[in-house]
């Protein structure tokens, strides 16, 4: 489901989505659906934050976006972790 937010072509990787207002829907009505979901909670306002300091001149773009695809990289093994974790336990 998050894979689909950020892309995976070299392009989507270099665009910048503080001011898509698509992808603040994207991002909105994924946090209705998933609101007890922390880690996306976690990369929402990570999100937030990085658009707010990209604007305010306090970090490049270049660095949050990174910093941002490092940490949702993080989400999707411990989200890949769990599934397979709840597999080997349902398999007992």
């Amino acid at each position: 489901m998050l894979i689909s937010l950020i892309g995976s072509s070299s392009h989507a990787q270099d665009h910048n989505y503080c001011h898509d207002k698509k992808s603040w829907q994207e991002w909105d009505e994924l946090i209705r659906k998933n609101y007890h979901d922390m880690d996306i909670q976690f990369l929402h306002a990570v999100r937030i934050g990085f658009c707010e300091k990209i604007e305010a001149g306090t970090i490049e773009f270049d660095t949050a976006r990174e910093i941002f695809n490092a940490l949702h990289e993080k989400v999707l093994e411990k989200a890949q972790k769990e599934k397979q974790r709840m597999l080997e336990n349902s398999e007992l």
